[in-house]
């Protein structure tokens, strides 16, 4: 059976923990970024439940250092998954440059960046891999008071395209997936209740993303049956962008 190697960034928690879990599920060695040591356990869990290989690093991805240190991994990454990213729902006039700054360097250069030194990797090894981000119906459309988010999003599109192209006489496929509203953990739902009946009335299924969805559509794409799919985005977002 051949043995692949899945990159995951933001591996910690919410839809990065479930990523790491649906490949673990389906015999991937996993290399994974967290950003708290406390997060590291539960990923160490899975190394036993499905008898693969996980390396952990700690570290933030708006840290330079950080991410030259991910790029001394002497390991061949067949797929890298771009999950980390941060988000913002201040209005326009109220966003400091730490904050844009803060936004840029971790959904979009650490992106950015990983992409580029995993995809030479693969050039190197001659892996015909996969390079996914996580993106948000906000790459797609626009919302009130996430400005500087819909930016990177969008801008991750952009990238994503892009990549598609200069990337595709390698053999190496670039696409994104773009939720709408995920529900990390019940909590979220006692505690934001109102807000979330309001956003949920929205998507005209009446129902949110879940991660295990997520996780799903992102495996699909490292697939063979996803062979021919490249430089696009899957829309997990309930049918929130197909109108009004």
């Amino acid at each position: 059976m051949t043995s692949y190697t899945t990159l995951i960034t933001g591996a910690g928690r919410g839809i990065g923990l479930e990523i790491a879990k649906k490949f673990a599920a389906n015999k991937h060695n996993l290399v994974l970024t967290v950003r708290k040591k406390n997060q590291k356990k539960k990923l160490e869990r899975l190394q036993k439940i499905f008898n693969v290989k996980i390396k952990i690093l700690v570290g933030d991805l708006r840290n330079s250092k950080f991410i030259r240190k991910l790029s001394k991994i002497n390991l061949k990454i067949d797929n890298v998954i771009n999950n980390a990213a941060g988000e913002n729902q201040k209005h326009f006039l109220a966003i400091s440059e730490k904050e844009l700054n803060d936004m840029l360097s971790i959904n979009l250069k650490s992106t950015f960046l990983i992409s580029q030194i995993f995809a030479k990797k693969m050039i190197k090894y001659k892996i015909k891999g996969n390079i996914i981000s996580i993106s948000s119906q906000l790459g797609h459309i626009a919302a009130y008071n996430r400005s500087i988010y819909c930016m990177t999003k969008f801008g991750l599109e952009g990238l994503t395209k892009s990549l598609s192209m200069d990337l595709g006489k390698f053999g190496i496929r670039v696409n994104s997936v773009s939720p709408t509203k995920t529900i990390i953990n019940n909590n979220e739902i006692k505690k934001n209740r109102k807000r979330l009946n309001l956003i949920r009335k929205k998507i005209p299924l009446n129902k949110f993303s879940t991660t295990l969805e997520i996780a799903s559509i992102v495996y699909f794409l490292t697939t063979k049956a996803a062979g021919s799919i490249t430089g696009t985005s899957i829309l997990s977002d309930g049918g929130w962008t197909a109108g009004k």
